[in-house]
């Protein structure tokens, strides 16, 4: 499936003529779906997609500015993801501006906790670190778009035949209510089932939570054992 499709969809939906393309197509009305398909796009990176999360790892500097930290497509950190794999124990972050500035101002200069904030220059960590530890967090991509050779991802739609990496329905959802609003008209129910279906994807993509620990149990006769979810089959 790719943007054409899904833009036909919502022509035949809106009522409009339905195109045989869009990005090249050149009127009004298909520059305006075009726009609309990409402000889509932009608006769901404000999700926690697991399909649209990476995992940065790298090797710290021993400088504040961390010159591998920050990956090309970074659109912005997941919280509570901070993690140094070396020493096994998570960072702060990332810190807003005012508690950077508090963390600056401490005179400590090594402590067992680390903060990281990113600033215009990139990723920053305080205190410096001053071994060569592997760090590690979850990010969102900022290239929900995908080109026809299934591997170059880009932050906007520039051809027909670019997919959307969170799916048709989505997007047309999201490109048949923005229509409507632009237009005057009442968008309010075409809203509600672009939410739903937001909120359908974002469970369909976490699957179903479970009920696990890793601690070992002890029975009434004292003696331990793992602790595995139920199957959920009678004995």
């Amino acid at each position: 499936m790719t943007l054409l499709t899904a833009l036909n969809r919502a022509q035949r939906r809106l009522s409009l003529p339905v195109t045989s393309g869009i990005v090249a197509d050149g009127q009004e009305t298909q520059n305006l779906l075009w726009e609309l398909a990409n402000a889509t796009a932009e608006d769901l990176l404000a999700h926690d997609w697991p399909l649209l999360t990476r995992t940065q790892s790298f090797t710290a500097s021993l400088a504040s500015l961390q010159a591998t930290g920050k990956a090309s497509n970074f659109k912005r950190a997941v919280k509570s993801t901070f993690w140094n794999a070396t020493s096994d124990r998570q960072i702060a972050g990332p810190l807003r501006p005012q508690e950077w500035a508090l963390a600056n101002g401490d005179s400590i200069t090594s402590s067992i906790t680390q903060w990281a904030m990113f600033r215009y220059d990139g990723l920053h960590l305080f205190p410096v670190p001053t071994v060569a530890d592997t760090i590690t967090y979850e990010y969102i991509i900022n290239t929900p778009v995908l080109a026809v050779d299934a591997t170059t991802y880009k932050t906007l739609f520039t051809a027909d035949n670019d997919s959307f990496v969170l799916g048709d329905r989505l997007l047309y959802l999201g490109v048949r209510w923005r229509y409507m609003a632009d237009k005057g008209r009442d968008y309010a129910e075409a809203l509600r089932d672009s939410e739903w279906a937001i909120e359908e994807e974002m469970r369909n993509q976490r699957g179903a939570g479970r009920d696990v620990s890793l601690a070992p149990q002890t029975d009434e006769s004292g003696i331990t054992e793992p602790n595995v979810p139920d199957s959920g089959f009678g004995m």
